[in-house]
């Protein structure tokens, strides 16, 4: 009995590919079942069409021909298929009396298979594997286990399968699922301008296909699954609609109805990358960049969502946004919209607030009135946890009475940022060393566009800010971290280039416990 190739690993190793049988064999498939079908599904097809098609390749081979078994008797000149040998052909080229004490006389043939010449036994009616069974059990194909065969090699079919459909333009993938574009469903500009009044009326969306569907005319006959499919591949391709829903989903929006923040990124969170020496950094500073999670600095991402808890920074307090960081990340998957609607769902009061995830810059928006609301502080601390389903993210902070806190507050005098220690009403935990707040917001956004035309750099920016904040600390230092946070009132600036600045320039003075200090005299030989 010999093993098929469709049963070995190495059969759906690396080097197995789709062929044009394969392809055929696909659209055979979706013509029987008129219906998407997952690359799994389709994978599962491919293994049984190739187990079949070596079946019916072993059942040709063995056709009018003569299968060896032992138990058997064969002459000269007569033609022999041998499964063993992976059904190896050879001609019986002679015929010979054998002994053997255990099991008597029998025939020895002679053979040539391969232009080789070997002998078998023949005539030999004893308890053997291949004179147990029958000719079409030699080959191994009569049971054949195909939950077996998928759960060993259908992730790597499927993958090869997914590769092959997405090099064809005739198949087509959505949420998951692959079809055929001929059997889609009929969706004209009639459905498009229809489905375009009916999520208007119902605020932008999100609506699902199902529930779009469900107020256009359509034919009756066709399934509601190829309608679905056909409704969502026609809506991609109109600029009118965007597809919001988290990984898992399909719904749909009117791009023109979505919040202009979450389609041009505010002004105060563009980053423009700023080069610097990462070699700089010490181990120590590496770690503080990581616990200050900048969505800017490019830190590995944590593989699966749990709660984090991050401190607001200015920039993010300004824009109403939450920053999508390393450890944020997970809590919303990427999907694949530019822009991903979501549920931001107060753990306290159960309100739930409408977010918009933006994934290429890193950002979710919709939280400008949560902040102001519950007074959030810059450096305040924000909870964040998965939710009870999928696009639901919990949302918390650090609830406390309120309290008249000292804490640093910017103004302007004189095209210069100035901060000065006063007391605040605070009803939130906050990081002592970020919070920094600001009751002239207008004069500070001058400034920063000020800043931003001239194109200041950070060493310049420290400069300024540094003088004005030893003065609140009678060591005469700062903190690496109060100065990320009062810097980027002013610029866009993750902690590496910050971090490198202070490090590269003689100016400012590592004192330790990431504290700094400024020597103004050495200010112009750095430069």
């Amino acid at each position: 009995m010999i093993q098929p190739q469709t049963q070995t690993a190495e059969y759906w190793g690396p080097d197995f590919a789709l062929k044009d049988s394969d392809i055929e064999q696909i659209y055979n498939h979706f013509l029987e079942v008129e219906r998407p079908q997952t690359a799994s599904q389709i994978a599962a097809v491919i293994i049984k069409h190739r187990v079949a098609e070596e079946t019916r390749k072993m059942e040709r081979q063995l056709a009018g021909r003569t299968v060896y078994q032992p138990k058997s008797s064969f002459e000269a000149g007569q033609k022999l298929v041998f499964p063993a040998l992976k059904l190896a052909e050879g001609e019986v080229k002679g015929v010979r009396e054998g002994y053997n004490p255990h099991h008597g006389r029998f025939d020895v043939i002679e053979v040539e298979v391969n232009k080789k010449t070997r002998e078998f036994a023949a005539g030999l009616d004893i308890e053997h594997p291949l004179n147990d069974v029958e000719p079409e059990e030699l080959t191994g194909t009569a049971d054949v286990d195909y939950d077996q065969l998928f759960a060993s090699h259908g992730d790597a079919v499927t993958a090869k399968v997914s590769t092959a459909m997405a090099s064809r333009s005739e198949f087509v993938r959505l949420a998951g699922k692959w079809f055929v574009k001929a059997l889609m469903a009929e969706i004209n500009i009639g459905h498009l301008h229809l489905t375009e009044a009916i999520l208007d009326m119902s605020g932008g969306g999100p609506l699902t296909a199902e529930e779009v569907i469900a107020h256009l005319d359509m034919d009756p006959g066709v399934d509601e699954e190829v309608k679905c499919f056909s409704l969502n591949y026609s809506l991609l391709q109109d600029a009118r609609f965007d597809e919001v829903s988290p990984p898992g989903g399909v719904a749909w929006f009117l791009r023109r109805m979505e919040p202009d923040e979450a389609k041009e990124t505010p002004g105060r969170l563009v980053y423009t990358p700023i080069p610097h020496d990462r070699a700089l950094l010490s181990p120590q500073l590496l770690l503080l960049e990581r616990e200050l999670d900048d969505e800017w600095s490019d830190l590995t991402a944590i593989q699966e969502p749990q709660e984090v808890v991050f401190s607001l920074t200015f920039p993010h307090r300004w824009a109403g946004t939450i920053p999508l960081s390393a450890r944020i990340r997970p809590l919303f998957p990427q999907g694949r919209s530019p822009r991903q609607r979501i549920i931001l769902r107060d753990e306290e009061t159960g309100e739930d607030i409408i977010g918009w995830v933006v994934q290429e810059h890193r950002y979710i928006y919709g939280l400008a009135e949560w902040y102001e609301t519950n007074g959030i502080p810059i450096g305040g601390f924000i909870h964040l946890k998965p939710g009870p389903e999928p696009g639901v993210v919990l949302l918390n902070f650090d609830r406390r009475r309120a309290q008249r806190e000292w804490v640093r507050l910017a103004t302007v005098a004189d095209n210069r940022i100035k901060f000065d220690l006063m007391r605040r009403a605070v009803g939130c935990g906050y990081d002592d060393l970020l919070i920094v707040g600001t009751d002239v917001v207008a004069a500070i956004d001058a400034l920063w566009r000020r800043f931003d035309s001239h194109q200041r750099s950070v060493a310049s920016l420290l400069a300024d800010i540094f003088p004005e904040l030893v003065q609140m600390n009678p060591q005469n230092t700062v903190h690496a971290k109060t100065l990320y946070s009062a810097i980027n009132m002013l610029k866009r600036v993750p902690p590496g280039p910050l971090f490198a600045e202070l490090v590269r320039h003689p100016a400012f003075q590592a004192v330790g416990d990431h504290y700094w200090r400024f020597d103004s005299s050495r200010w112009q030989k750095g430069k």
